[in-house]
């Protein structure tokens, strides 16, 4: 019993460790007060680019008709009682 709960013990600690360190290393590097201004520039251009209002173009290219396909009627299998009586 007692090893079992040591085993849960030295378990969890690890965990919280692995954890921490993993948590450290994600960090990436920091941005210079240069890059931070490019950036910032950039994306306030992008946002007044996509607030300007769009300009719809009119194509002028005509689409070739597409054939008109036709269905034939199915013959039915009676005939008899489509035939007119013969005098």
């Amino acid at each position: 019993m007692n090893k079992l709960l040591a085993a849960i013990v030295v378990s969890t600690f690890a965990l919280g460790s692995v954890s921490g360190f993993a948590a450290d290393a994600a960090k990436g590097d920091e941005l210079t007060k240069e890059q931070r201004m490019d950036m910032r520039d950039r994306a306030d251009k992008l946002t007044t680019e996509r607030a300007a209002p769009s300009r719809h173009v009119i194509s002028k290219v005509k689409h070739a008709p597409t054939a008109k396909k036709h269905h034939a009627k199915k013959a039915s299998r009676h005939n008899a009682r489509n035939a007119q009586p013969q005098p």
